[in-house]
Parts: structure tokens; C-alpha cells; sequence
């Protein structure tokens, strides 16, 4: 069968082009002709876009940079967009900043170029950017700290550590597509894990609210790729830091949610910046905005939330259920010491597992997009007994007052139980009555456990009563 016909014709002359440009110069320190960069950096680009003029710009990044072309050539010879995007990308173009001037200011300069160039552009050097710490995480990975020698950064390593997380910073737009999730990966493998350091100070002006949780509250940046979590002024810093540091490791691990970026503040809250699903719809928003796609997304939670407890997690790196489950009930003043022993030897008393756990697992908190399904709000991320989790769902399903579940998921009290009628049926693969009212049974005590460890006792005390201390 033939191949489906492209117009390649500006992809293909400017890769004529940029290949007579860089003709015999080698890769530094690679024995390879340059033209085998530009190749590659190419098709990263299109792992992200087929638009052929940004194609076209990713080969020839580097000819402005590195050769004699100058702008004006390109412009002549492919258009105005294409020689904005490859100006976007060269150094000589930052700011006036030029060869003259230090690495450290070139690079700086460069970065807050990058960081204010549109979506287009910023594809343009993911390609560049990618392809580089391709090779540099290669090279390290043989030669070690030799390494930073061919570079001419002054202070090797650290320069180069400091300037590709900043690149990270200044790519954030791109942090949905898997070329930005192997440019972390890297980064990370390279340099070591991210640190989230102090809060950035954020100007809510530059957002529009665009949601509310049980104890934060959803921002998208005006006309950005980005989003904020901010948690109510009570809330401590340690919270959204716990979030995103769960979250990065998540992240890590592969399973699917968005990027996490920076731990902000607005002055009175923090929070957690993530990269924005510009697409996106909580199942619960899209279950309320078309009721008959109930049986899709139900079945969808069902699916992946039986994915996600089939994935082994690493103890080392996420909490145990069990253990902080116990901690919250030990920290609660609302039983006596007898009623928490009771009710710490039931939780102990659970046959443990090493599977994931979302931890506040309801249709809330997992998204669809055009780029799939995401999972989100991951701060009580674990590892354990799925019944933990199926605790959350029964609780948020059946067991919370209308108000609540109206405020929280946009439906009714009583679609929000055909919701779980759904997901119980297929999450168990079973339509018998018998059998899925035993489930039930089994799952009612960690829905109270999941009661007592978000602190929401009192209007539920009968219930948990009822099913951990009768």
C-alpha cells in the first residue's frame, strides 16, 4: 500500500539547505557530521507537530547561530514565520546579547527569551534542546565529569545543571507531550531529582479561577499552558509540597497526570503549578454537562482505577497506607484511646499490598482530554490495599449530603450512586446482586476510615460508628 501523500517541499529544501550550511563540521565531540543533530531534532518537533514551516525552523536552528546565514536569507528564502522562529532560538538575537558577552549573561538573556516565545517556537527547541540532552545524558552515562570539559560553560557541571533546568522552566507549554517527559527524565538522570525550594510569589491577576476542591481552589493562567492549585489560607506550605513532590514522583513513574512546576504563593495561600490540559474535563464535569456518557466514564474510572491497583509501587519513595491512616487516627481527638486501638488493629489487620493508591480516589480527580485520561490532585498518593481506595469512591458516592455532592461534582446524590452501581459492576467484573452487595459490605468500613483521615467525622459519626467500632 503507498504512502499517504505529504507536501514536504519547504521541509524538504530547508533541510537541502541547512545540511550545505553545517557541510563538514562536526557534532562537537560526537566524530559525527552536524547534520545528524539537525535530523534528529527534527523529528522530535514532529513527535509534538505535522506543521511543516515548524518543521522547516528545526532544521535549521542552528544555521543563524552557528554559520554565516543570517536572518535576512531565511526570511528571503522561506518566509517571515519560519526566520521568527529560527531568530527565537539563536543566542545573537536575546536581548542585543552577542558572542562578546559572558556565557552566563548569553544563556540568561536566551532563557527569558525562550521562556516569553510563543507555542511554536518553544517546539522549534524542544527538538534542539531534546536532541542535546540526549547526547549529553549519553556521554555522561561513559565518560562522567570529562564530560563538561568540551563545553565552554566556566563552571562545567553546575552551569549546565543550572541552565537545562531552567530550560525545563522556560518549556513548561510542552510539559503535556512525552518529548517534554523524556527531557526531565534525562534532566533528572543526569543532574538529580528537582528540588522545589521556596514559594514563587504569583500575581492572581494573571489567572481566572476556574474551580474549587473540598480545601483549594483552581486557577488557569490567562492565555498560558499553565494552571495553579491554591490551598485555602489555613492550609501550611507542607501540603501543595507534599503534593508536588508526590506528583513528581508520580510523574516519574510514568502513570498518567500533568507536569508538576513550581511550589507559588499568591501572599496568603499556597499552592502547586501544573501544566494546564487546555481540553480537559473532570469525568464528574462532563458526566453533569452530558448525563448519557455516564456508562463511558464510570466504566473508564472503573478501568483505570483497577490499572492503577495493578501497578506495583515503590516503598521507598511513597507512604503505606497503613501507616498513615493509623497516624491520622492517632492524632484524632475525637475518640477515646480504647476506640482508636480498636480501630488502628482493623486497619492493621488489613492483608497489605504493594499496589498504587490514588489515595482521594472519585471521579473528581481524573480528567479527559485529547491527549487521554489524567489522573490529578495525587498529594495522598500511597501504596497498599486497594479497599482503601474504594473506601473514598463508596464514601463520596453514597455517603455525602446532597449539597455536598452537588457543590463538589456538579450531579445529583442520586446519579452519583448509579455512578458507583456502574464502577462497582466493573471494577469487580460481576453483575451479581449477591456478590456485589458483599463488596459493598467489605468496602463500608474504609469508607469510615477515609472519613476519619480527612477530618470529617462529626457529620458521619453514626456511620462510622456502625462500621469500625460495633
Amino acid at each position: 500500500m503507498a504512502n499517504k501523500y505529504i507536501d514536504t517541499s519547504i521541509l524538504d529544501r530547508a533541510m537541502h539547505f541547512a545540511i550545505d550550511a553545517h557541510a563538514n563540521t562536526e557534532r562537537r565531540g560526537k566524530g559525527f557530521p552536524y547534520s545528524v543533530h539537525l535530523m534528529e531534532a527534527v523529528e522530535i518537533a514532529s513527535t509534538i507537530t505535522s506543521d511543516q514551516e515548524i518543521l522547516a525552523a528545526t532544521a535549521l536552528h542552528d544555521t543563524v547561530e552557528d554559520t554565516d546565514v543570517t536572518v535576512e536569507q531565511l526570511r528571503k528564502e522561506f518566509g517571515d514565520r519560519i526566520a521568527k522562529l529560527v531568530e527565537y532560538e539563536s543566542d545573537k538575537f536575546a536581548n542585543g546579547f552577542s558572542e562578546r558577552d559572558s556565557w552566563t549573561d548569553r544563556k540568561k538573556a536566551g532563557l527569558v527569551r525562550l521562556a516569553n516565545s510563543p507555542y511554536d517556537a518553544k517546539v522549534v527547541a524542544m527538538g534542539d534542546k531534546l536532541s542535546n540532552m540526549r547526547a549529553i545524558a549519553r556521554d555522561y552515562e561513559r565518560i562522567g565529569d570529562e564530560l563538561w570539559k568540551i563545553f565552554h560553560a566556566p563552571n562545567g557541571k553546575s552551569d549546565h545543571d543550572w541552565r537545562y533546568r531552567e530550560l525545563a522552566v522556560a518549556l513548561f507549554d510542552l510539559a503535556g507531550t512525552p518529548a517534554y517527559r523524556e527531557f526531565v527524565t534525562l534532566l533528572e538522570k543526569t543532574f538529580g531529582q528537582k528540588d522545589f525550594g521556596e514559594p514563587v510569589k504569583i500575581n492572581l491577576e494573571d489567572y481566572e479561577r476556574s474551580g474549587e476542591g473540598f480545601n483549594a481552589e483552581s486557577y488557569n493562567h490567562k492565555g498560558g499552558r499553565t494552571m495553579i492549585k491554591l490551598y485555602a489560607e489555613p492550609v501550611s506550605s507542607e501540603l501543595p509540597l507534599r503534593e508536588l513532590r508526590t506528583a513528581m514522583n508520580v510523574f516519574r513513574m510514568g502513570l498518567p497526570t500533568p507536569m508538576p512546576g513550581r511550589f507559588v504563593t499568591d501572599g496568603k495561600r499556597y499552592g502547586c503549578e501544573f501544566s494546564r490540559v487546555v481540553d480537559k474535563k473532570s469525568f464528574a464535569r462532563a458526566i453533569s454537562e452530558n448525563p448519557d456518557s455516564m456508562e463511558r466514564f464510570a466504566t473508564e474510572f472503573a478501568r483505570m482505577s483497577k490499572q492503577l491497583h495493578s501497578t506495583v509501587c515503590n516503598p521507598a519513595i511513597f507512604p503505606s497506607v497503613v501507616d498513615i491512616t493509623s497516624k491520622a487516627i492517632e492524632n484524632e481527638s475525637f475518640f477515646t484511646d480504647s476506640e482508636k486501638k480498636k480501630i488502628i488493629d482493623f486497619v492493621k489487620s488489613v492483608p497489605q499490598v504493594m499496589t498504587c493508591l490514588h489515595g482521594d480516589l472519585h471521579i473528581g480527580n481524573i480528567l479527559t482530554s485529547s491527549n487521554g485520561t489524567l489522573w490529578i490532585d495525587l498529594g495522598d498518593f500511597c501504596y497498599g490495599n486497594p479497599l482503601f481506595d474504594l473506601g473514598m469512591t463508596y464514601w463520596v458516592s453514597k455517603c455525602n449530603l446532597p449539597e455536598t455532592t452537588l457543590r463538589l461534582y456538579h450531579i445529583n446524590s442520586e446519579k452519583m450512586q448509579e455512578v458507583w452501581e456502574i464502577f462497582l459492576r466493573e471494577y469487580y467484573g460481576t453483575d451479581d446482586p449477591e456478590k456485589l452487595a458483599e463488596y459493598e459490605k467489605q468496602i463500608r468500613p474504609f469508607a469510615a476510615l477515609k472519613m476519619i483521615y480527612f477530618g470529617v467525622i462529626k457529620p458521619h459519626e453514626e456511620f462510622i460508628r456502625e462500621n469500625l467500632l460495633r
